[in-house]
Order: C-alpha cells, then structure tokens, then sequence
C-alpha cells in the first residue's frame, strides 16, 4: 500500500473537517458520559437508581468503578488530544489506545486514532480502525469518507466508489463524497462517467456551488470548452468570492488564448478579494505583453503580501530597469541586498544601474562583488576592468585584470582584456607574454591565436603570425579573417601565390562583402 498522505487528506482527511473529532466537550454530558455508559452496558450493568434497595450496596461501588473508568478515559483521551495538537502522532495513538481499553465502544475514539495513523503514514491501521469506528457507529459519515480516501490511495477503486454511494445514499446531498467519487472516477480514467455524476448531482442541487466547480474541472479535463465555462460561471455565481473558480475560469481563457477574458475575471477577484493568485496571473500576463506599467501594481501587491519573496523584488526592479526607472530599481535591489546581501545577481543589476546612472564607482564597487564561482562572474569583471579603463584608471585596470587571471576562474577573455590594456599601453612584449600563455591554456581559441598573430606581425615576426593563422585554419577552415591574412601575406612576399589564390577565392565565398583584411 503506498503511503501517499497528500491524497489522504485530499480525499477527506483533515482534522478541521472532522467536525465531530473537535471541539468536544469532556464534560458530564459529553464524552465523559458516554465513555461511562459505554463501561456499564459492557458489564451489563446499569445506574444505581434503576436497582432495588437490596442492591444498593452493590451496584452502588460498581457505579464508583465505573465513574473511575470514564474518569480514566476522559483522562486519557485528554492527553492524547494534547499530544495531537503538539504533532507528537506516537505519543497521541499510546494515549488513543488507552482509552479504548476504558472505553472500547466509543466510535469518536476510534476515528481520533486513525486519523493519528493517518498522519504517521500506517495506513493500512488507518483503514482497519476506521472500520471498527464504524462497526460501533455506521452512521459516522466522517469517518466513512476517510475509508473510502483510504481504499482510494490503496488504488481499491470499487470499495471507495462503494463507501461513496453508502454515504449519498443517506445523505444525497453530500458534496464532498459526490466530489471524492468524481475525482476517483477521473484517476481511475473514467472521465466521462465523472461528468455523469457530478451534472446528476447539480440537477439535484443547482444551489452547489462547490460541485459546480468540480464539474467545471471535469469538464475541462474533457476539453468540454463551452462546459466547463458554463458550470466555473454557476460556481461563482452560487458562491460569491469562490477563488478556485474564478481562478480556474482565468486559467482555462488562458488555455484557449483568450486572454483578455482572462485578465478580465483575474482583475474583478483581485478588485474584490486582493488575492495574490490573481495578482501573480495578472502581472504574469502584462509581462508577457510588455505592459509594464500595468504590471507594477501586481507585483507590488505580491510583495506587500510577502516580504520574503524576493524573486518578485526581481521583477519588480528589473521592470523598472527596463522602463529606465534607474533610481526606483536601485532602491529595489538595495532592499533586496538587506535580505541576501550575497546574492551575485543583485550585485550585478546594481553594477549595471550605477553605470546607467553614470557612476563608474559604485558600479565598480557592485561588479566587484559578484563571486568568482558565479556564472555571472566573467561578464562582471570584464565590466568592472572596462570601467576601470574608461575611466583612465589604467594600473588599477591591470592589477584587478593580473588577480583574475592568476585565480582559478577565469576565461580566454580575460587574457585578451589584459593584453589589450598592455597594448594600449605600448608594451607590446608584455601584450604577447599574455597571449603566449593564453595560447597555451586555450589552444582551440581562435581570437586569442589571431589577436597574438597580429601582435606578432606588428613587431615585424610575419612567419609567426603566419604560423597563427594557419594554426587557425585547422581549428576553423572558414575562418575568413585567417584566410585573408596568409593569402595576402603570402601575395606580398610573391610566395605559395597558387595557394594564396585558393585562400582568397575561399574567402570571397565565404564573405563575398569582405575581400581583404589588412
């Protein structure tokens, strides 16, 4: 049997339904009275004042033994609600079970304890205490719907769809047990006979609501369209401020693409209810449009509802970036730092905002920040060393650029960035150094062999930077800068100049717009 507890309670088991498992009053006219009655007619007794005078002894301490054993199981029961509440399942089943051994026909005591089974996953203890429940009370409604759930998780369809009919045929006007006989008929792929069942029951009672709404989701299921509108229409209807069904009535415009129905009833729940589904749906709907503006509302009613939920900060900041609102999406992302302060992204979208809002330094500060594991880490400190250099602050440039490529994170980029800051600062030898070892450690990296090819033949080394670019056209054929650099290389030094016609003719295909590079 499997242990599916979820479904469990799906299928009916929630202590706050039970109605007649809380709330009860352990008084002399609740349980404790019953649990005393329950003594005397076990050992065929009865109240003293029922008995003649010449028994008054007798039954008069047979009374007091029975008034212990409710007290005993008043005690008992009293605990084990205790352990109950406090989710302590196996100390409430030991407490269960002693109370039944003062008051072994108490039916209320026997659903307590399966409904504790329940939750400690023994469901098949479940199932046979909600029988013994119903061997002493088969009018307990409550727990027929937990055996029928039970019988429904164990995939034994027809003894839940039997406990089911039990309870309609009492009570026809049971909406939970006409819902759960549904929905096991759906699971048990009897779509259309779930259809069945629930519009017969609507006929019965058009005034339910709740029964409406679930004939509306088996209609969907069905992709009855026009159905399924109709009866989520009823639901609401019946049961003003339904959420489910007015959020599935969005969802299925949703589903059939019409979206302006959809954001219609997601605007009328939200404007009546301030529920946060519908707000999530709107904003979720005007991001796809690219109507942010309309969005921003949305989301800032998520976020009022929960302070926690920082991937709505996100959007909410990224929204105003991308309407330009710099400085609103700067006080949004700073406020997300308050709770994540570590959070990369966030460092990286105030780095991009300050350099927005032209200052260098603080989005400097904000690059720098983002980690050196993080996937965000090589466009940040390239960012960061590009400030850096624009800003003319050229030797911070180069110590920052040194540290990345002496750590064990970095990329073929950034020894091209170094190089090119060595180059911009006349120190070509230095400029090659760099990309000797980049070549080393990227081998297959075609820029890097072309930018140190080029450098080469600055400093007047043309068969090196031959070399590179032949080495280039192993790794990439078509490499058309390469193409053109040996071709008219070779075609200046009046060499291989059959060769060099090949190269170029191949060039020329391969980017007719381009037929020299120098």
């Amino acid at each position: 049997m499997k242990n599916s507890l979820p479904k469990i309670f799906r299928q009916g088991v929630r202590l706050g339904t039970l109605s007649l498992l809380v709330g009860v009053k352990l008084s002399s006219i609740g349980y404790a009275g019953d649990a005393k009655g329950h003594a005397l007619k076990a050992q065929g007794g009865s109240p003293p004042h029922s008995e003649g005078k010449n028994h008054v002894t007798a039954k008069s301490k047979f009374y007091i033994d029975s008034k212990d054993k409710a007290a005993n199981a008043e005690h008992h029961f009293s605990m084990a609600q205790a352990y109950a509440s406090d989710g302590e399942a196996d100390k409430a089943i030991e407490e269960y079970k002693l109370t039944l051994m003062f008051d072994p026909e108490s039916a209320l005591v026997y659903a307590r304890l399966a409904t504790e089974y329940v939750k400690k996953g023994m469901l098949s203890a479940a199932m046979e205490t909600c029988k013994e429940a119903l061997q002493r009370d088969p009018n307990f409604t409550d727990v027929r719907l937990i055996l029928a759930g039970l019988y429904s998780t164990a995939h034994e369809t027809e003894a839940a769809l039997t406990e089911y009919d039990r309870i309609l045929k009492k009570d026809p006007k049971n909406e939970e047990a006409v819902v759960y006989k549904a929905q096991v008929l759906l699971e048990d792929g009897k779509g259309a006979q779930s259809v069945i069942v629930l519009r017969h029951f609507v006929k019965d009672n058009p005034n339910s609501g709740l029964v409406h709404y679930y004939l509306g989701r088996a209609e969907q299921q069905q992709d009855h369209f026009a159905e399924a509108e109709t009866s989520y229409k009823k639901a609401l209807a019946e049961k003003r401020g339904f959420t489910q069904a007015a959020l599935a009535l969005g969802y299925l415009y949703e589903e059939k693409q019409k979206i302006s129905d959809a954001l219609g009833v997601y605007k009328k729940l939200f404007d009546d209810t301030q529920d946060i589904s519908a707000a999530s749906r709107l904003a979720t709907i005007y991001l796809k449009q690219e109507k942010y503006t309309q969005a921003i509302p949305y989301l800032q009613a998520i976020e009022a509802s929960d302070s926690e939920d920082l991937n709505v900060r996100v959007k909410l900041g990224l929204i105003h970036m991308e309407m330009k609102q710099y400085d609103a999406a700067i006080k949004v992302f700073k406020k997300i730092l308050e709770k994540s302060p570590d959070s990369d992204r966030i460092h990286y979208y105030l780095g991009s905002l300050y350099e927005e809002n032209k200052q260098p330094d603080l989005a400097i500060k904000e690059l720098k920040q983002v980690k050196s594991d993080s996937r965000l880490f090589p466009e940040a400190a390239l960012h960061a060393a590009y400030l850096l250099r624009v800003s003319r602050r050229i030797v911070e440039a180069k110590s920052f650029m040194k540290g990345i490529v002496e750590g064990p994170h970095h990329t073929a980029n950034f020894f091209l960035f170094q190089a090119s800051l060595e180059e911009e600062t006349k120190n070509l030898d230095e400029s090659i150094r760099i990309l000797e070892k980049a070549v080393k450690e990227y081998p297959e990296n075609e820029k890097v062999r072309y930018y140190l090819g080029s450098l080469y033949d600055r400093q007047g080394n043309v068969d090196k930077g031959v070399d590179q670019m032949q080495a280039i056209l192993k790794i990439n054929p078509e490499n058309v800068d390469a193409l053109n650099y040996v071709a008219y290389t070779w075609t200046q030094k009046g060499i291989n100049l059959n060769d060099a016609e090949l190269l170029l003719k191949r060039a020329l295909k391969l980017r007719p717009e381009n037929g020299y590079i120098q």
